[in-house]
């Protein structure tokens, strides 16, 4: 058994949060749309920093590399290996929206396929903190 703090949230959650500002969460809004014209599947969670990698680990085995810059070098669970500033082009991404807590915060995973966002969902009970964090 390993830490588990993750939740299943939404959007208007995150905007009625209160962690950013009004201007903040409007341009948060705005970005948000953009994303989901080439990632219309999103699924937001509120979760630790470990969960947070632990889950994006999950999605590179079973999706490929995430779309966007590449910031694996400072990931808990490493997949790609290469330090150098770089880009995937991939299936789905993932955007930090607020840090709630400590290392506690928003996060939502956008994906480009229907079957893909819900084989995450299915997924979401065996997300946790990891092999780093034994109980």
């Amino acid at each position: 058994m390993t830490h588990r703090t993750l939740v299943l949230s939404s959007i208007e959650r995150y905007m009625a949060c209160d962690d950013d500002s009004h201007e903040e969460r409007t341009a948060q809004s705005r970005e948000r749309d953009e994303r989901l014209l080439r990632f219309p599947y999103p699924v937001m969670l509120e979760l630790a920093y470990p969960e947070l990698d632990f889950a994006n680990r999950w999605c590179w085995q079973h999706f490929g590399p995430m779309d966007g810059e590449c910031a694996q070098k400072d990931s808990e669970y490493r997949i790609c290996m290469d330090e150098t500033p770089h880009h995937h082009v991939g299936k789905w991404t993932d955007h930090w929206f607020v840090k709630t807590n400590y290392d506690f915060g928003f996060n939502e995973w956008y994906f480009s396929q229907q079957a893909d966002r819900d084989l995450f969902l299915s997924n979401l009970p065996q997300i946790n903190f990891g092999e780093h964090y034994p109980k």
